[in-house]
């Protein structure tokens, strides 16, 4: 007889749905074999194997189950669940819902001993963070497509992590596998199950034709794909070389976590949003049936290179931003983007430059809340800023290449004097901007001032009300 606890059957269940995905019919076999060295629980779909080590001397046996057995019995407390060989083909499974013991028989299941991986004897240590970067490699993944085998992630004896599929590629370095060549695997949800130690070591290493993943007690076993992959390394553009360069705050990044998915934009054409670098870090939106974009200034992130606007797939951005990239490059709007990180890439392809938003005065304007500021990017652009003060990018112009949009066409000595000396030019907007704001203010105070002679007004006729509603109370009673 093996026993087991509900818990340990919740877990396995949890464990091996992720691993293994949808499957039909009744699933696979689940093996438990015990031993001197303890307790094995084990089950095998595909290309992928799981195996689960628990210490402990326990008489040798072996019983393999249907997958299904676990839903029967898992629950989330240590209860025993004793598994017996009844001798006729079948397993009588025995444990208690509540007070009420349950005994169910099942039919034993062929062995997958012989077709199961070896244990290795020899891994390599890697440190905390493989189990979740192989899960970001597997979301970038092509789950369908079997061209050049982008449905799986490449694991390069360098130590780095690609995945593409496509559309966008994630390459993370830092770790380090004992094969000589890149090999391929897999892609699988199981690497982020609760059941798996997030916060500890992970050893690799190679079984035949399996690479193999172990952290804590489970071992996961993926096979080796003999397939081609495209050279990803192509992609990933020099950052000095870059257009423009951004450097995006901790605060900003979380707040664009948080805002991205609820602006509007058409889903039809590839969530679109635009970057657009003019003075500030704007992203920009909008949906099919809207007139005016919603524009979200990010105040704590810096850039450097020349003004530019470039129309992307926000999915893509938000990605980005949950990797915690925090240096974006851009190229121009037929060039890859490139976001860097000490120990990753993210690259992905603009949309058509075309359909870029241009900025407009009557936008819906979200700024980001005051917080850490970043700091410029580690490496300048060899790229000087346009000091003058030029108009947003896309402004029409008319035939004379004056700005148009405010509604008056500039005359060309005018443009001429701007260009010639900057700084008067500043100044001449700086002096304007403060004429606004005291205009603003004049009309701030005297709207204050109308709303306190209204008060006071109201404040009398309140008192004269009351003094009437008294003299009303006093007639009564004297009648």
């Amino acid at each position: 007889m093996i026993t087991i606890s509900r818990r340990l059957a919740s877990q396995l269940r949890s464990v091996l749905r992720r691993a293994f995905g949808n499957f039909r019919g009744t699933g696979p076999a689940v093996g438990f074999i015990a031993g001197k060295e303890g307790l094995i629980a084990r089950s095998s779909f595909g290309d992928v194997a799981v195996e689960c080590r628990l210490p402990g001397d326990r008489p040798p046996e072996a019983l393999w189950l249907p997958f299904e057995f676990l839903a029967d019995v898992a629950g989330k407390n240590d209860e025993p669940v004793d598994l017996e060989s009844s001798g006729d083909g079948q397993i009588s499974v025995q444990w208690r819902t509540g007070n009420v013991p349950q005994i169910v028989k099942y039919d034993v299941k062929e062995p997958l001993t012989d077709k199961f991986p070896v244990l290795p004897t020899a891994f390599t240590a890697n440190r905390v963070g493989l189990l979740q970067a192989l899960h970001e490699a597997s979301e970038v993944a092509d789950p369908d497509s079997g061209r050049f085998s982008i449905n799986c992630i490449q694991l390069c004896p360098g130590g780095t992590i690609n995945a593409t599929d496509g559309r966008h590629l994630l390459m993370q370095s830092g770790f380090t596998f004992p094969w000589q060549k890149p090999v391929l695997v897999p892609r699988s949800k199981v690497f982020t199950s609760p059941e798996l130690p997030q916060d500890q070591p992970v050893a690799v290493a190679q079984s035949g034709d399996w690479a193999v993943v172990s952290a804590g007690r489970w071992t996961i076993y993926l096979r080796i794909n003999e397939g081609s992959y495209p050279d990803v390394s192509r992609h990933v553009l020099d950052p000095n070389t870059a257009t423009a360069r951004c450097q995006f705050s901790k605060d900003d990044i979380r707040f664009l976590v948080e805002t991205l998915p609820q602006l509007p934009c058409d889903e039809a054409t590839n969530f679109p949003v635009t970057i657009d670098l003019n003075g500030s870090i704007a992203i920009r939106a909008k949906a099919a049936d809207q007139d005016k974009p919603t524009e979200v200034i990010l105040t704590n992130s810096r850039w450097t290179g020349e003004p530019i606007r470039i129309n992307i797939n926000r999915t893509y951005l938000q990605r980005a931003m949950k990797l915690g990239i925090r240096d974006l490059c851009l190229y121009g709007d037929s060039s890859p983007l490139s976001g860097l990180d000490s120990e990753m890439r993210y690259v992905w392809m603009p949309l058509d430059g075309g359909s870029a938003i241009p900025p407009a005065d009557d936008a819906v304007r979200i700024e980001s809340p005051q917080g850490e500021i970043a700091a410029s990017p580690a490496t300048t652009i060899p790229k000087p800023v346009t000091p003058k003060k030029a108009p947003p990018m896309s402004e029409p112009t008319n035939t004379n290449g004056k700005a148009t949009s405010s509604g008056k066409a500039e005359t060309s000595e005018q443009a001429k004097t701007e260009t010639a000396n900057p700084k008067a030019s500043r100044r001449k907007a700086a002096l304007q901007d403060l004429a606004a704001l005291i205009d603003d203010a004049e009309k701030l105070r005297t709207a204050a001032h109308v709303l306190v002679q209204g008060l006071k007004q109201h404040r009398r006729q309140n008192r004269v009300m009351q003094q009437t509603i008294d003299q009303i109370r006093t007639l009564k009673l004297g009648v």
